[in-house]
């Protein structure tokens, strides 16, 4: 592989003076040592640090450095209080018998700037670059595209500088690196999947996961992935996961793709040979514990079937609407949480026979075959007999069908 470009400066063409990290951890590194380890309780030399290595780019009068970091903060003199920073920072860097020409931060007509004669090396520029190469080799030489790509993606750790998570000043520059890596990992699994290495995509996108856990186009490739692998139950596993994270955390309902992926891992079937296969398919992942809960699409090829069933028969079924309505004060995550224990207590306290799904926000569908409108009143009354007015759940309508 040919050698990357790294930031190195005219003054000295030997091995970087720093070694800086950025990306889900902060350090800098001078002769293999930690400096940021070693200067305990200076948490704003490394804030001033961290902000003129953002902006290296830039020039800054002290004023507008201070406002920048410490606008809250009052100072009567903020000149003197930056150059007394200033000085622990170098000290820091060991920069103190340093020729001015060599220091990484200079003062010059009145503005600071980051000297950009110094020799160092940033995993952020190494980063970059790793993806650029990448992109150069995606069409020709896809296994080398690949590589580059690999390589950049192990240096992600996590966000850029995590640590200033309040910082304005950072963010445009954070979500920069976030995004590209999030476009380098959605690359890196179109190569995998063309060569079919379903075990990567799954290591890549569990790692990818850990780091972002809203994006879902991840969770699409790992499930993906998982059922190429013929792992289709820890498919199902995760979707009942992140399905019920987005639920909890946002309130919000499984995606068109999501829910296009979920009946992909439950048609999925492998071919039978015997009975004893047969049986063994069918019986794959059975629950009879309790009744049983599946998404709105399942329950309406359900009731499809029991509707046919009883044209045929004659037998009675019931369906009801369980409400749980909004009450009042209450935020969206607690809202969620209600309905998640309602469901949960659906699923203990119904037949094992007996079918039901979220339909929406507040509102379940139950379906009990085999009874009629009487006796769903009367089950469903036992049912919700636990939760106080107070709790705001009751039953909507009931309907019976034959």
């Amino acid at each position: 592989m040919e050698a990357l470009p790294m930031n190195t400066s005219p003054v000295d063409h030997a091995q970087p003076t720093f070694i800086i990290e950025t990306l889900g951890r902060f350090d800098v590194k001078k002769s293999g040592e930690s400096l940021v380890r070693s200067s305990s309780g200076s948490k704003k030399i490394w804030e001033l640090y961290k902000f003129m290595l953002t902006h290296r780019d830039r020039t800054f009068t002290p004023e507008a450095i201070m406002d920048q970091l410490w606008v809250s903060e009052e100072y009567s003199d903020p000149r003197s209080t930056l150059r007394r920073q200033m000085h622990r920072l170098r000290q820091s860097l060991r920069e103190e018998e340093v020729h001015d020409q060599l220091k990484t931060l200079q003062f010059t007509n009145g503005y600071y700037k980051w000297n950009d004669q110094i020799c160092f090396e940033i995993d952020i520029d190494r980063f970059e670059s790793l993806i650029k190469q990448g992109d150069l080799f995606r069409t020709a030489a896809q296994d080398k595209a690949l590589d580059l790509y690999m390589e950049a993606l192990a240096l992600y750790h996590g966000d850029y500088l995590p640590e200033c998570f309040d910082q304005h000043w950072v963010f445009s520059v954070r979500n920069h690196y976030r995004r590209l890596y999030l476009t380098t990992v959605l690359k890196s699994v179109e190569l995998l999947k063309s060569s079919r290495r379903h075990d990567l995509i799954i290591e890549l996108c569990q790692k990818a996961i850990q780091i972002d856990i809203y994006e879902e186009a991840f969770h699409l490739y790992l499930m993906e992935a998982l059922l190429k692998n013929g792992r289709q139950k820890q498919g199902l596993e995760h979707y009942e996961y992140i399905t019920g994270f987005y639920y909890h955390e946002m309130g919000l309902k499984p995606s068109s793709d999501m829910k296009l992926m979920y009946k992909r891992l439950l048609q999925t079937h492998s071919p039978i040979g015997n009975e004893s296969s047969l049986m063994e398919a069918l019986e794959a992942n059975l629950s009879l514990e309790n009744a049983f809960y599946c998404e709105p699409d399942v329950f309406k090829s359900i009731y499809e079937l029991e509707r046919r069933r009883s044209q045929r028969s004659g037998a009675a079924f019931s369906i009801g609407v369980v409400n749980a309505s909004p009450i009042d004060g209450y935020s969206a995550s607690q809202e969620a949480l209600r309905v998640s224990h309602l469901k949960q207590h659906l699923m203990q306290a119904l037949r094992k026979g007996d079918t039901f799904t979220l339909w929406n926000e507040s509102q379940f569908i139950v379906l009990l075959p085999g009874v009629d409108s009487d006796v769903m009143h009367k089950v469903l009354a036992r049912v919700l007999s636990p939760f106080p007015k107070s709790d705001h759940i009751n039953v909507e309508q009931i309907k019976q069908l034959s």
